[in-house]
């Protein structure tokens, strides 16, 4: 079974039952980023499944997954009762660990936006902020016109009419098949942490096409600040 398999059907499961966390206990006395994941019930499933793919995750290399479970947590907590900024860093910490395969295929940026995402021309700025926007460009990380299907083995970049961009250094069969026009929303789920001043590469959005009906994490940049 696959890793998006195992998740799809516990989340499936979980949603269906009461509203509950698997990380704390929800009925001491929970803060508000805890109460409102205690009282949701997608909130709550996607709390549970998330040991299970840090289990995974720490398997693979525990050292790398300190740093962003401590930045989760940190983002968590400031989004206060925030629904969709706490949505976000779940999908965000989910996708870190263990890649878009580990973020259920229901989840959407519309289910962040919660019917508030509007066109505009200019980016997200907050943790949970969405917007509406069109894609104007899909291409290779790198490589020369005319553009070969191999050429996106080494990596997949997408532009937006907003002046978003995002790459990724895998093929990414979702960004290569969208097109130029499709609508898309687009949400801000994590932003740069410890970096130096004039550097805020790093900012990761997650994209539903609406066209496709496919979704994706991922961040604006080859590296992230501090990076070369």
């Amino acid at each position: 079974m696959t890793m998006w398999r195992a998740v799809t059907i516990a989340l499936t499961m979980l949603i269906a039952t009461s509203a509950h966390a698997g990380s704390f206990d929800c009925k001491g006395v929970p803060s508000p980023d805890e109460r409102i994941v205690c009282n949701d019930p997608l909130l709550s499933a996607l709390d549970t499944v998330l040991p299970r793919v840090q289990e995974k995750a720490e398997k693979d290399n525990k050292a790398e997954t300190r740093k962003p479970l401590r930045d989760f947590t940190s983002d968590r907590s400031a989004c206060g009762s925030d629904r969709s900024c706490v949505l976000s860093t779940y999908i965000a910490i989910l996708g870190k660990l263990g890649g878009d395969n580990s973020i259920p295929a229901d989840v959407t940026a519309n289910i962040i936006a919660a019917g508030r995402a509007k066109p505009s021309p200019t980016l997200p700025q907050k943790i949970g902020q969405c917007a509406v926007t069109n894609v104007t460009a899909v291409h290779p990380r790198v490589g020369q016109d005319p553009v070969k299907d191999e050429d996106y083995n080494s990596g997949t970049g997408i532009e937006y009419a907003n002046k978003g961009y995002q790459v990724s250094y895998a093929r990414e069969e979702a960004l290569i098949a969208s097109k130029p026009g499709d609508k898309v929303t687009m949400c801000l789920i994590s932003t740069p942490k410890r970096c130096p001043a004039g550097d805020d590469r790093g900012r990761e959005y997650f994209v539903t096409n609406a066209r496709t009906g496919q979704s994706w994490a991922m961040a604006d940049s080859q590296h992230a600040c501090g990076g070369p």
